[in-house]
């Protein structure tokens, strides 16, 4: 059964604005989604403001892939064969990053700028 709220108070905030250009940051969490595509989010914690940004990879792992490139970018070795625990690798790894902010207003992570800090 879900969970349905049908009443919620909010409070107005202060909008977060993230300038393009380089920033610091926690791998807080990794999620994994099936829909519509088998999909890795990994989504970092900034320093600077109490956000988390996601960014998002194809579920396919080699040196070639978004996701291959970014585990080597953090320190883990590429080994045909050898299974990896993609959370255990990523959660709480402090990185590096580029964003650019697109025509909507969001602050977006640039696609292969993650670096380990």
């Amino acid at each position: 059964m879900e969970n349905i709220e049908t009443q919620k108070e909010l409070e107005w905030k202060e909008p977060v604005e993230i300038e393009d250009g380089k920033h610091t940051g926690t791998i807080t969490r990794v999620e994994f989604r099936s829909d519509p595509y088998e999909y890795t989010d990994i989504y970092i914690k900034l320093d600077e403001a109490d956000v988390e940004l996601k960014y998002g990879c194809p579920t396919n792992l080699s040196e070639n892939t978004k996701l291959g490139k970014l585990l080597i970018a953090l320190g883990e070795k590429s080994e045909k064969g050898r299974k990896v625990r993609i959370d255990e690798v990523l959660k709480g790894k402090r990185v590096e990053f580029m964003t650019l902010v697109n025509k909507e207003g969001y602050a977006r992570i640039v696609p292969d700028s993650i670096k380990a800090v």
